[in-house]
């Protein structure tokens, strides 16, 4: 094997060897490329959970929905009916939901002005709705509030003395 300055024989081939130098340019930025990489991942997962727990919030709602409807179609069928109807219902409400029927969030005390509304309160999120019917307590002395879990309702009308405005009262029968 003869040698020339950077050059090497094997056999009869000639081979060009060049001397390699150590640049640590890229074991100086590893650091920071690995503190940029676990930011990113940070805020990656922060959006994953954010976008998440709003698409549960809304999953909770719909499902919320779907119940009460059926109490806002039944009153709506009461309500045409008049005073002296009754109906008996089961309405089941997840977790985490509150319901309030006859007034808007917050607005407790216009009650009986929002009386035909309800509205739905999931985690930091509240929704109202209107509804054709005007809603009450068993005393038609203000709105009703159902937490989550499973309420025996009994739905009946009766008119308002004072106002003459017709009402759907919403009672807990109790569970069986």
């Amino acid at each position: 094997m003869e040698s020339e300055e950077g050059k090497f024989t094997a056999g009869k081939a000639q081979v060009l060897a060049f001397q390699i130098g150590t640049e640590e340019s890229a074991v100086c930025g590893l650091p920071f490329r690995i503190t940029v990489t676990g930011i990113l991942f940070a805020v990656l997962l922060l959006l994953s959970s954010v976008s998440i727990s709003g698409f549960l919030e809304g999953v909770k709602e719909q499902e919320t929905l779907g119940e009460v409807s059926k109490l806002t179609v039944a009153a709506e069928q009461l309500s045409m009916r008049g005073e002296g109807s009754e109906i008996v219902l089961e309405i089941r409400i997840p977790r985490g939901v509150s319901v309030g029927f006859g007034t808007l969030p917050g607005r407790e005390g216009n009650w009986p002005e929002n009386a035909d509304n309800y509205y739905i309160i999931t985690g930091s999120k509240s929704t109202f709705y209107p509804a054709v019917a005007s809603f009450s307590n068993r005393e038609i002395n203000g709105p009703l509030s159902l937490g989550p879990g499973r309420h025996n309702l009994l739905l009946s009308t009766k008119i308002e003395q004072g106002s003459g405005r017709l009402f759907v009262l919403i009672s807990e029968t109790g569970a069986d």
